[in-house]
Order: structure tokens, then C-alpha cells, then sequence
């Protein structure tokens, strides 16, 4: 199965780019789509939006979708979130190492960071599976057709209180993985979002043309500016990945 994919990205208006707190896996290279080869191999991949108001959130972000893309997630149980947030906790100590935390800080600190997660895993075989924490949206689409967009599919699913993954277990007691699968052929392709660009997306027809259409970096990034200054999209750290798996490695009917 050959993959090509490519990830889109800025921070909010008013921020510099260190401030992205959004996340995705795995890393493009350089400006141009990154291109898989392997006929046989899966494809995984995942965006996280790490939440504003809690500390080194796009860090805990960058660990969820790290570990979803290498399959630390298969199996989600309190030890993998617990040792997910210790390797957070020992990269935010070497950070800081040099320069501690001032006290404020470090009390912000101790209630953790949270973050959403959308991880899409695209078979060889011509099945794919998602799973998702929070308002990040996963679209199925082929040409002339929206097959699926999970878990919201109406710009009035989402709100301002969507689950978040902590790096505090005890407030995930209650933080359950929606999952969904189907199945891809040949022409498919996949769009990876956070939730003010899926948000926008949804609600736009004009935009779903122009991510159809193929977009760059610097147009996306003027995309993203216009349908802020309209009020279109929120003021938010924005990402996309966009997924497009070429012949499957088995043959077998596809619907």
C-alpha cells in the first residue's frame, strides 16, 4: 500500500509559531507531501490539541500522538496513560533543568495537561479503524462522495467542553476512546482536523473545494487567516493531515 500524506498547520493569530500546542504524527518533511512505499505495511497516523489553559499541553499532545503511531495505544489501560505521563513529566524536567519553573508554574503544573486525540490506522488490506478523545475529527472522502466523518459530522456537534485526555489518571476515570472502522478503496482519502478547523470544514462548503482542490503551506495558511478575519474559524491552533492510500496490498471487494 503506498501512502502519501502531508500535514498543514499554524498557530493562533497572535502567537509565534514555538506556541503551537497542537500536534501530529507522523512528522512531514520539509513542504511537500511525504510519500510511504511499502505495499504491504499499515499506515498509522494521529493529531492531538493540546488544551490552552493547562501547562506543556502541545508537549503531552506530542506524546499521545507519538504514541498512537507506534502502537502504544492498542491496548489503553491506566499503566500505558500512567507511563505516558511520566515520560511527559521527565521531558518537561529537562526542559527546565537550566531554568526551574517559578512557583506559580510549578503549581500549574501539578494538575496536569490535557489534550484530545484523533488516531486513524489505514490497513493494508483495505479496512481502516479510528479512535478518537475529544472533538479532533477523522473524514473518509472519495471523489464525488463524503463517505464518513467521525465522531462529529454536524458543525452543532461540537461544543466548548469536549472530553480531554489528562496526564492526571485521576481525571480520566471517566474519559472513554470512541472507536469506528470501515473500509477504503483505491481513490479514498482521509482528512485528519482539530477541532476548529474540522469545525470550519464542516460548516463551509468553499473550503472542503479548496482542501479538495490541494492546498500548500502558504495557502493554507491564508485560508486559515481570511476565515479568521471573517469570523468563519476560530482564533485557534489549527491542523490538518490529509491521507491518501493508493493500492491495497490484497485484492478483495470494497464497498
Amino acid at each position: 500500500m503506498r501512502v502519501t500524506y502531508q500535514a498543514f498547520w499554524l498557530q493562533k493569530a497572535g502567537n509565534q509559531p514555538d506556541e503551537y500546542e497542537d500536534a501530529f504524527a507522523p512528522h512531514a518533511h520539509g513542504d511537500g507531501p511525504c510519500v510511504v512505499p511499502d505495499a504491504h505495511a499499515d499506515f498509522l497516523c494521529a493529531i492531538a490539541d493540546g488544551a490552552t489553559e493547562t501547562s506543556f499541553s502541545g508537549l503531552w499532545a506530542q506524546r499521545l500522538v507519538d504514541a498512537f503511531v507506534t502502537r502504544r495505544l492498542e491496548r489503553i489501560t491506566p499503566n500505558t496513560v500512567r507511563d505516558l505521563a511520566g515520560e511527559w513529566r521527565a521531558a518537561i524536567a529537562e526542559r527546565t533543568r537550566a531554568k526551574p519553573l517559578p512557583w506559580y508554574a510549578e503549581d500549574k503544573l501539578q494538575k496536569g495537561a490535557f489534550a484530545t486525540l484523533t488516531g486513524l490506522h489505514v490497513r493494508a488490506d483495505g479496512w481502516w479503524t479510528a479512535l478518537c478523545i475529544g472533538d479532533s475529527c477523522v473524514v473518509q472522502l472519495r471523489p464525488g462522495a463524503w463517505i464518513k466523518s467521525f465522531p462529529f459530522s454536524e458543525p452543532s456537534h461540537f461544543n466548548n467542553s469536549p472530553l480531554l485526555w489528562s496526564t492526571n489518571t485521576a481525571q480520566n476515570t471517566c474519559v472513554a476512546p470512541q472507536r469506528t472502522h470501515g473500509k477504503w478503496k483505491p481513490g479514498d482519502y482521509f482528512l485528519l482536523m482539530t477541532d476548529a478547523l474540522a469545525h470550519y470544514f464542516l460548516s463551509d462548503q468553499t473550503v472542503r473545494e479548496l482542501i479538495h482542490q490541494g492546498l500548500d503551506q502558504e495557502s493554507f495558511e491564508a485560508v486559515i487567516q481570511a476565515a479568521r478575519h471573517d469570523k468563519l474559524c476560530k482564533n485557534d491552533d489549527v491542523t490538518l493531515l490529509t491521507v491518501h492510500p493508493g493500492a491495497r496490498a490484497e485484492s478483495g471487494d470494497v464497498a
